[in-house]
């Protein structure tokens, strides 16, 4: 069977099912990358069916694949609809991947000691789903468990075979599942730790695939940047002394010397830091870090408890692990060895140069509670080519913003990768389907927000949203602008009003859904991948062009490091990045072919600049 007539099949299974022009052509460009090897961008509106268009050349090939998503929703309509689907015309075996932390740890469980009544409890509830369960992973859990932290599976820690629930372990079942699949179905998150451990290695967590398919790419630069990136503070030091001190008695008194230290020198460093360096966020060259000498004490501190913890794991483990009540704690002091090698290695990275990966940005944060070293890749390029893209004979990306104007240059500068690529045109009738308004307001120069200016935002707002009767998602870029805005609009309409931070993403977006009038104020995580169609959501109301925020450190050393190569950061860099991000956005309103709607964008530059047309 061709894909061509794959896709064609589907007829009989779907109910008015259309095969779109638009699908059409990216199947066929799925399938001759899937056959000849290499890599392909596709850019495919909401509409195009784009699930199919990827996955039916895969399942054909015969070729182990590998699908990522960035989202949960998408990875839920893939395992639960679309894949079952395709399975009734041609049988293939598929699975959902998970990270270690997302089941539960039955040694873990049992080796608890509540010190609660609470505890005692909730001990007692998981238990009892630990027998019912079929697969325990925390999603299936409800309510969500306090305890998790405590009971959830650790890589780190984990006995695997030694352990004496291994042949019931919930983790090692599902990836046995995982590598009996033909079609494997992961987040982005797990794809950056499979990376990771790729790169340390030499091998990853996922089994070995020939094709990789990112769907939800636009994401992938941020998700591989946010796994790499790490950060150590005050805090981290505290809580890493204090649960050394809890774990065992013999360990503490054999690091008392090392402990001793940390908690002398880690709590002197962070006031010096935050001291020496007040600012919120200031980027630090490690050849110009004034506290260099205090860092390396707190790096050859850390090294030693190392060494101590190393000493003491090999000394004691056969005992721990012969005593059955002993071995959760083993668990734990091997996270915990783990843990101290984590934080040592951010400080060093903090003070070396680095010698192998890309490029790094080290910064401090300071404010009156406590002070940070963070440390990101510059651009995670080495990471996503070296240990993920590399091992793939023919890797798929793809998503609704990948372009501008058809135009993937930033794109691939931004992943350091090249290829075939193919922005298709949308099957929504957008000139019938939305009116665009963009209004002549003028947001505040950085950092002069004024009365005004809010005052006028939230007269606007007011207005749309009480001519539409509600069912507005109003999109920010600024949590105080969202805060003032929300306080002022709380005056001037009746209608439900639900906000960022006042409960869970997924707890406003089904209210929303259910009031059918509500006005919704969000900020970053809800310019993509809200999915409300219908006329629950008629109007989007987009406050101001999402231009990065100017002072983060990564932004701004990309900026620094596009000048040095006499390139022009605006145009190659901040404009793009605006401009997809913009697209998400817009494209939260129409999902299908019968949506109808509004988008308001409060942001007269579009107008009156000269990037306002691009």
């Amino acid at each position: 069977m061709t894909s061509a007539a794959f896709l064609q099949t589907l007829k009989r299974y779907l109910s008015g099912f259309e095969v779109r022009p638009a699908q059409q052509e990216m199947l066929a460009a799925c399938e001759r990358v899937i056959q000849s090897g290499g890599i392909l961008l596709v850019e495919a509106p909401t509409g195009v069916g784009k699930t199919f268009a990827y996955a039916i050349p895969a399942i054909l090939s015969g070729k182990r694949t590998i699908i990522s998503t960035n989202k949960k929703n998408l990875q839920e309509q893939l395992v639960q609809k679309d894949l079952p689907l395709l399975a009734r015309v041609k049988h293939f075996r598929f699975a959902l991947a998970k990270g270690f932390s997302n089941y539960l740890c039955l040694l873990a469980l049992h080796g608890f000691h509540p010190k609660t009544a609470l505890e005692v409890q909730e001990r007692a509830r998981l238990l009892r789903w630990a027998d019912e369960t079929s697969d325990g992973d925390v999603e299936s859990l409800a309510p969500p468990s306090p305890l998790w932290n405590e009971v959830g599976a650790d890589s780190s820690g984990c006995l695997r075979q030694d352990c004496p629930h291994y042949d019931r372990c919930f983790y090692f079942r599902a990836r046995e599942r995982w590598f009996g699949a033909d079609l494997l179905v992961v987040n982005h998150a797990l794809l950056a730790a499979d990376a990771t451990l790729s790169l340390e290695t030499g091998h990853g967590l996922l089994p070995d695939a020939e094709i990789l398919i990112i769907d939800e790419a636009h994401a992938l630069e941020d998700a591989f940047s946010r796994a790499f990136t790490h950060g150590v503070s005050g805090r981290t030091f505290e809580h890493l002394v204090r649960d050394i001190l809890n774990l065992d008695r013999r360990l503490a008194a054999q690091a008392h010397t090392q402990l001793a230290r940390l908690q002398t020198l880690a709590p002197a460093f962070f006031e010096q830091l935050r001291a020496r360096y007040p600012s919120e966020r200031r980027r630090i060259s490690p050849s110009e870090f004034a506290l260099r000498a205090e860092a390396e004490l707190l790096l050859q501190t850390l090294a030693q408890l190392h060494a101590t913890i190393e000493n003491f794991l090999a000394k004691e483990s056969p005992t721990l692990l012969a005593q059955g009540d002993q071995r959760a704690q083993l668990v734990k002091i091997r996270k915990c060895a783990a843990w101290v090698a984590e934080v040592g290695a951010t400080l060093l990275s903090f003070l070396e140069p680095a010698q192998t990966g890309s490029p790094l940005v080290r910064w401090t944060e300071s404010s009156e509670q406590r002070a940070t070293l963070s440390v990101a890749p510059l651009y995670p390029k080495t990471e996503l080519q070296d240990g993920l893209l590399a091992r793939f004979g023919a890797v798929i990306l793809t998503s609704a913003t990948l372009s501008v104007g058809g135009d993937f240059r930033y794109v691939q500068h931004q992943l350091g990768i090249e290829g075939e690529t193919l922005a298709l045109e949308s099957s929504f009738d957008y000139a019938r389907q939305v009116r665009l308004y963009i209004h002549r307001l003028q947001p505040p120069e950085r950092g002069n927000l004024s009365e005004h200016y809010v005052e006028e935002l939230a007269q606007r707002i007011a207005r749309i949203s009480e001519s539409t009767g509600g069912g507005a998602l109003v999109l920010f870029t600024n949590a105080r602008v969202l805060d003032e805005t929300a306080r002022r609009l709380r005056e001037r309409i009746t209608l439900p009003m639900l906000c960022q931070g006042e409960e869970s993403r997924s707890q406003l977006l089904a209210k929303f859904r259910a009031a059918g009038n509500a006005v919704l104020l969000g900020l970053d995580s809800f310019w993509e991948g809200i999915d409300v169609p219908g006329p629950a959501l008629r109007a989007v109301i987009i406050t101001k062009i999402p231009f990065e925020v100017p002072d983060d450190p990564v932004h701004e050393a990309r900026v620094e490091r596009l000048r040095e190569e006499g390139r022009d950061p605006f145009n190659e860099y901040i404009l793009p990045r605006a401009a997809l991000k913009l697209k998400q956005g817009f494209g939260r309103l129409i999902r299908t072919a019968t949506d109808t709607g509004e988008v308001h964008i409060l942001d007269g530059r579009v107008l009156t600049r000269s990037y306002g047309k691009r």
